[in-house]
């Protein structure tokens, strides 16, 4: 049968509704992809309503091919996009039930006026506790924890980076739920919102004449957290960057938890104010690096269980070697597997997960330093020289340079223990793991030790 004949276009949309949430971000989504309407599907065109010229324009010039990539999966068919603007006088419709998620809890909001705060729902699942720790995020884990415990306190600002699709979002949404169930801070204003989001929200404000309740707003939370920082730097102007440094400023000046997720690091956003980098590089800078093929397994089991899907282990491993450096692509693969179990009524075989994804590919290289690197640069930052690093002595401030170093290049190479272990003076594979597991317990437990690894990994960025 034809795909035309057996999906309609309401069908279509909403099977490819749950896969889309996975790649364009919650503030998009919420405030243009959810209330969207699908218009007419022929079998090889599809329709899109959405609210206004502004959202069409938006969608097409930034999310046009991702939106038509997830229709294509649902279909299994090219598809093509077309997306006209509602007419003023259309009702919205009522968010659909996703296929193969758990009805959404948080209501979609609607459009506000400027001078209110336009914050994007947390989503449920991203809380600590869904959260897979691994070697490739562990120090980024670590100093979320400890946001989470004493918000305002140490660790503030908290900058969290990596490539696209490794779960900045996903920790710095498990930060504001943390806070937000606390009991002893039942009384704090967590808000989360997207850069984009901000900068739109601020430009509103301005034709509204309503900037200065925008700014009340904003520079009146308890803990502030900002998604994809690197949007402000992309925009031609200095307003934007002016009034988000403000709002920064004002928060971290009254002990206000602020923290901010980007694609690079600060020193690599193309910011023009200088104040606004150096003010971003004060507090706990933390990466998240690709996680190996077991973490991406272990990610995998975790939401397979959480949509009640069981998956062989063969499949599991399959789809985590397809898919090496993005879990937002990873993810999104389970659920197009979930999605096609659920429409076909059929079980997962390898076979068949291999002509349903079989052209998911994903690959990225990290950039990676040298273990002599790391030797020279800890013998210099902690006075130590390199032959006693690498040596058999064992007095105090040679160990802890040891375990330092041998942190650092578990950290930020590629190398396997046993490499490790030869290079800092043929330690075995134990002591290597008992070196990393010492200093990962300091980082936990010791202020001074999280900022002294903050520092020296900062400097390899």
């Amino acid at each position: 049968m034809s795909q035309e004949t057996s999906l309609t276009s309401d069908q279509l949309w909403n099977a490819a509704l749950p896969i889309l949430a996975e790649h364009i971000n919650e503030a998009t989504y919420d405030a243009f992809i959810a209330d969207a309407v699908a218009l007419e599907y022929t079998g090889q065109r599809l329709r899109l309503g959405v609210s206004s010229d502004f959202a069409r324009d938006w969608l097409q010039r930034h999310h046009a091919q991702v939106i038509g990539d997830c229709i294509a999966q649902v279909a299994q068919q090219p598809v093509q996009l077309v997306m006209e603007t509602l007419p003023a006088n259309a009702a919205p419709p009522s968010p659909p039930a996703p296929v193969t998620l758990p009805p959404v809890e948080t209501p979609v909001p609607r459009a506000q006026p400027s001078s209110e705060m336009q914050a994007a729902p947390l989503n449920p699942k991203y809380t600590f506790e869904n959260f897979v720790v691994a070697d490739c995020n562990r120090f980024a884990h670590a100093a979320a924890l400890q946001v989470a415990k004493n918000p305002g306190k140490a660790y503030n600002p908290l900058f969290i980076h990596s490539a696209s699709g490794l779960g900045k979002t996903h920790l710095i949404q498990a930060i504001g739920h943390a806070i937000a169930n606390d009991p002893e801070r039942s009384h704090y204003r967590v808000v989360y919102i997207s850069a984009e989001a901000f900068v739109n929200h601020m430009i509103s404000s301005m034709r509204d004449n309503t900037i200065d309740q925008f700014r009340r707003n904003y520079r009146s939370v308890d803990c502030w957290l900002v998604d994809d920082i690197q949007f402000i730097a992309q925009i031609e102007g200095p307003a934007s960057e002016e009034e988000f440094f403000h709002t920064f400023s004002t928060l971290y000046e009254t002990n206000r938890q602020v923290v901010i997720a980007s694609d690079c690091p600060p020193r690599h956003l193309q910011l023009m104010n200088e104040r606004l980098r150096s003010r971003l590089e004060m507090g706990i800078v933390a990466d998240l690096r690709s996680p190996d093929i077991e973490t991406r397994v272990a990610i995998l089991e975790k939401k397979a269980l959480n949509e009640g899907v069981h998956l062989s282990r063969d499949v599991l491993e399959y789809v985590a070697s397809k898919i090496e450096s993005n879990i937002r692509v990873l993810e999104g693969a389970l659920l197009k597997l979930c999605a096609y179990a659920s429409l076909n009524q059929v079980e997962i075989t390898r076979q068949l997960a291999e002509e349903i994804i079989g052209d998911y590919s994903t690959s990225h290289t990290d950039r990676r330093i040298s273990l002599q690197d790391i030797l020279d640069y800890v013998a210099s930052e902690l006075n130590c020289p390199a032959e006693d690093i690498v040596s058999k002595k064992r007095t105090q401030n040679i160990a802890w340079a040891r375990q330092v170093a041998i942190y650092l290049a578990r950290e930020l190479t590629d190398n396997s223990l046993a490499r490790i272990g030869q290079f800092f003076g043929n330690r075995d594979h134990s002591t290597v793991l008992h070196s990393y597991n010492k200093v990962q317990e300091a980082i936990e437990h010791d202020e001074q030790v999280l900022w002294l690894i903050n520092d020296l990994k900062a400097t390899f960025e």
